[in-house]
């Protein structure tokens, strides 16, 4: 069995990368490994191929070193470039000379949609064909989605505070609307450096909450379970992504398996993800409409009139399990096969 070592290794979506001949091995520190941190791990015995997601709050030495130590260990180094602009640090020059160091170095490369494969492919020089392009997938268990009974009416939207994700806008724009349907807003992950730098954002939230019956703020410090989540998006019927830029969601796929009406940016990789299987009610909003409020509001009311998903989630499961199929397929052969050579 492959034991594979996921950098970031808490993430949900790194669970269900388990197939016959390869396995997500454990974190030895109890906690997810920044690169840096594997780099300089003392033992790297506990895998045989490091599994890279992101490339956020690293140096470019971090993954020098992680690359250099790789070959010398005979350790295989894979690559998934989920996002092509930095959720988290503000340097996008610097982001993007990480991401092109790190494929260039990786046995393989793989993104999730083909306008994000074109994209990164030209940035690194090689052929389209020569980066991978492995889909999301279920964001819930294969088991869990045919019943897709929503308890709620309302509006949702989750995540950690950061610089592209703007719950503020959210707020704003719900509080300019004539009759508001509930609003839930779930900030997850709060660490005590993200109370200092956001804490304008964090007064705000608080203060619209207190003042506003309808808008519910949950402020957490942990990563909220998979469960847990997926039972708090249940309670409402829309799932709001308030990015200010972002290349691909995880989001995006638990609001289809859940049957969420979506309201989200339109750029043409979150239009990608949603190219294959049932139809995910969507309203595409452009990015510049979360500074004006009322256009803002204007989308948030016609996502709230889009028709409702299929209850019935049979289809759905059909089309994920093939898909799963493929996915776990498809890293295999990131794992094992050779690297194509460049143009």
């Amino acid at each position: 069995m492959l034991r594979v070592f996921h950098v970031p290794s808490h993430l949900s979506y790194v669970a269900k990368l388990a197939g016959p001949a390869f396995a997500p091995t454990p974190s030895p520190a109890g906690r997810p490994l920044q690169i840096g941190e594997l780099a300089a791990w003392p033992s790297w015995d506990f895998f045989d191929v490091a599994h890279l997601h992101s490339v956020e709050l690293a140096t470019i030495n971090d993954i020098e070193r992680l690359a250099a130590r790789a070959a010398s260990e005979k350790k295989r180094l894979v690559f998934t470039a989920h996002d092509l602009v930095p959720n988290i640090e503000r340097d996008r020059a610097a982001f993007d000379r990480k991401t092109a160091l790190t494929a260039s170095r990786a046995a393989a490369v793989a993104t999730l949609t083909e306008p994000a494969a074109l994209k990164l492919a030209r940035s690194i020089g090689v052929p389209e064909s020569a980066v991978h392009v492995i889909p999301h997938g279920a964001a819930l268990p294969l088991s869990s989605l045919e019943d897709r009974t929503i308890a709620g009416q309302g509006v949702a939207a989750f995540g950690a505070l950061r610089p592209n994700r703007d719950l503020l806008a959210l707020v704003r724009a719900w509080a300019t609307l004539p009759a508001r349907p509930p609003l839930q807003v779930l900030v997850r992950s709060v660490s005590a450096a993200d109370r200092d730098r956001y804490a304008s954002v964090l007064a705000e939230l608080d203060q619209v909450g207190r003042a506003e019956p309808e808008l519910r703020i949950s402020t957490r410090s942990d990563v909220v379970p998979p469960d847990d989540l997926a039972s708090w998006c249940r309670q409402s019927s829309v799932l709001v992504l308030p990015y200010r830029h972002i290349t691909h969601s995880g989001q995006l796929e638990l609001a289809r398996d859940l049957g969420l009406r979506v309201l989200a940016p339109d750029v043409p990789t979150l239009r990608a993800q949603l190219a294959q299987g049932p139809p995910c009610p969507t309203e595409w909003f452009p990015l510049g409409a979360l500074d004006e409020p009322n256009r803002f509001a204007d989308h948030l009311q016609r996502t709230l009139s889009l028709p409702s998903p299929e209850r019935d989630g049979s289809e759905l499961r059909r089309h994920r399990t093939a898909e799963h199929r493929w996915l776990l397929d498809a890293h295999h052969e990131l794992y094992f096969q050779h690297r194509p050579e460049k143009m």
